[in-house]
């Protein structure tokens, strides 16, 4: 239990600092027609997406409370990507109005979630209610980077660097299109977990790939990689 309520303390001030961000920008609807970091899609379309997110896990989770099994996006994919293009030509104050809102929608089921003691109710693809919790989390932290708002990797809590790494870097057989020698660096690093550990993949002279755990984390998900990596050679899209 305390692990659980150490992953709702986690979601909770990430999207408390998300909201908090995005509600003191300077922006204006120009400036959220901008790209964001996400390849095709705008920061409007980023701050939709937050909260059709938080929305979708919200009735998830309240189905879960019922006992029912439901779907985050119950009408599909295609529809879930038409409402987010739909969504992200609004007026920059509704889309912060609506990740506010809809952020604490999410918070008050997550709420019920705990006082019923509903954390391994079963939910979508048979996942227990939370396993949503740090499902969240990542896509709170990850796309408040894609904003582009000054909001860096190098900003991201040092516990979901942790929570993430280990994961992503075994995924690196399956998604290097290059042979790999991927090597955490001291200098920079927000843990010390993974400092001087190097990961090899492929056969060859491999490309070598060295810096901070953050930064190789921000490679290992698509961001764009900051200047301290060595090398930032492309690798499958990360899903």
């Amino acid at each position: 239990m305390t692990e659980i309520m150490t992953a709702l303390g986690a979601v909770r001030a990430s999207t408390a600092d998300l909201v908090a961000d995005v509600s003191a920008l300077p922006w204006n609807d120009s400036d959220v027609a901008m790209p964001s970091l996400c390849d095709g899609w705008t920061r409007g379309h980023v701050l939709t997406h937050l909260a059709r997110n938080a929305d979708g896990v919200a009735e998830t989770l309240a189905g879960a409370l019922r006992g029912e099994i439901v779907e985050r996006y119950p009408d599909g994919w295609a529809a879930r990507n038409a409402a987010i293009d739909a969504g992200a030509v609004r007026p920059f104050v509704e889309l912060v109005a609506d990740v506010q809102e809809s952020a604490q929608r999410l918070d008050r089921v997550l709420s019920a979630v705990a006082d019923a003691d509903g954390w391994e109710l079963e939910t979508e693809k048979g996942h227990p209610a939370k396993h949503w919790l740090s499902a969240r989390w990542k896509e709170v932290e990850i796309h408040r980077v894609d904003l582009a708002a000054g909001y860096g990797p190098d900003r991201w809590p040092p516990s979901l660097v942790a929570a993430m790494f280990e994961r992503e870097v075994a995924r690196l057989p399956e998604r290097a299109t290059d042979s790999l020698r991927v090597t955490v660096t001291a200098d920079g690093s927000l843990l010390p977990d993974f400092v001087d550990r190097t990961w090899v993949v492929g056969d060859g002279e491999p490309v070598r790939v060295s810096g901070p755990d953050w930064a190789v984390l921000a490679w290992l998900v698509g961001r764009p990689a900051p200047d301290v990596l060595t090398a930032t050679p492309g690798l499958a899209p990360y899903n």
